[in-house]
């Protein structure tokens, strides 16, 4: 189906700025390097200390993750003519010596600064491994967080430069920061020619609004499947066969945010069997009440305001259904989702 189709006009983000807009940023940039070519041959590595995705720097080619602690969750990337695959995530704690080679060999590293300052010294540790094999580097994060102070000795190491990152905070590599310019990350420019390349290409569907300089509105749409965050390898493996965005048999789902700033999201969930208001809708331990939702042929249609997610937290929305919504015989889905971030 169309978007076209979709009941209701985008609803404006009105929530104040936000520090945690500084990964959409920091996904506007990354992507933009590594168009313009910039780094090594390798895949580009984020590091964090918790679950998130950057939709715009994973739609120009392969992306890999460094996790700090356990993964409990498994997701998805697509695959040209195939089923979507597991999308590459690794436990520096688990797997620490595939971490290390991950680094040694990226093309780019992004490193989220984390809340707490021992993390931070674990993720410090790893990213030096990419320093001394001279892969660029953007370290970024709200400017209040504690972890930013287990990175001093990083920040000598690699010769980091401070960067313009609006109400966040960012340093990169010579590099780097020389791509930059003197909007910092925040560039709308940048960030609007970004949304019509990639739109063009067909990488990816975002529509960039300029709202003042350093401001923008970020409409991304995106195919659920690289959202969908499964806690049981059986649905995993679900959801990689049948190239849907699966609920559980209990019509359960946790749905990956594309970024952790405050957003509002429009999804189209397929095969519910009656009215979804009785449902539950949460972000972390904050309890959500939908927006609007409209039922047309194709589905119901869920509107949500939902709040920033703090450093440390997985950026997840986790969705109940009603009991006698869910199929006995099938399984509900996402059929689209629809994020609007205002990012500055």
């Amino acid at each position: 189906m169309s978007w076209l189709d979709l009941p209701g006009a985008p609803m404006p983000v009105a929530v104040p700025a936000q520090a945690s807009a500084v990964e959409a940023w920091a996904d506007i940039f990354a992507a933009h390097a590594v168009r313009q070519g910039q780094g090594g041959a390798g895949a580009p590595v984020v590091l964090t200390d918790a679950m998130r995705v950057m939709p715009l720097l994973e739609s120009q080619g392969p992306l890999a993750w460094v996790q700090a602690g356990p993964l409990r969750y498994v997701d998805h990337v697509l695959v040209a003519h195939g089923q979507p695959a597991w999308r590459p995530r690794v436990s520096a704690e688990q797997q620490p010596a595939e971490a290390v080679r991950l680094l040694r060999r990226a093309g780019l590293c992004l490193l989220a600064v984390p809340a707490s300052r021992s993390t931070a010294q674990v993720l410090a540790g790893l990213a030096s491994h990419a320093v001394a094999a001279k892969v660029p580097l953007l370290l970024y994060g709200a400017p209040s967080l504690a972890g930013w102070a287990a990175f001093d000795g990083l920040v000598r190491q690699a010769a980091l430069q401070p960067v313009e990152a609006g109400a966040g905070r960012a340093m990169a590599s010579a590099g780097l920061a020389g791509l930059v310019g003197p909007a910092g990350l925040c560039d709308t420019e940048r960030a609007v020619a970004l949304g019509q390349q990639l739109t063009r290409a067909r990488q990816a569907d975002l529509h960039v609004e300029p709202l003042g300089p350093g401001r923008v509105q970020l409409r991304l749409r995106i195919d659920p499947v690289l959202l969908v965050a499964a806690g049981a390898s059986t649905l995993a493996h679900h959801v990689a066969n049948e190239g849907r965005a699966l609920f559980n048999s209990r019509g359960l789902a946790s749905l990956l945010l594309p970024w952790a700033a405050p957003s509002r999201v429009r999804l189209l969930l397929r095969n519910v069997r009656a009215r979804i208001e009785g449902g539950e809708i949460a972000v972390g331990d904050r309890r959500l009440e939908p927006d609007a939702v409209d039922y047309t042929e194709h589905g119901a249609f869920l509107r949500i305001s939902l709040p920033g997610v703090p450093a440390g937290r997985d950026a997840l929305l986790h969705l109940s259904l009603p009991r006698d919504a869910v199929p006995g015989d099938g399984f509900c889905d996402v059929g689209a989702a629809e994020f609007t971030v205002e990012a500055s």
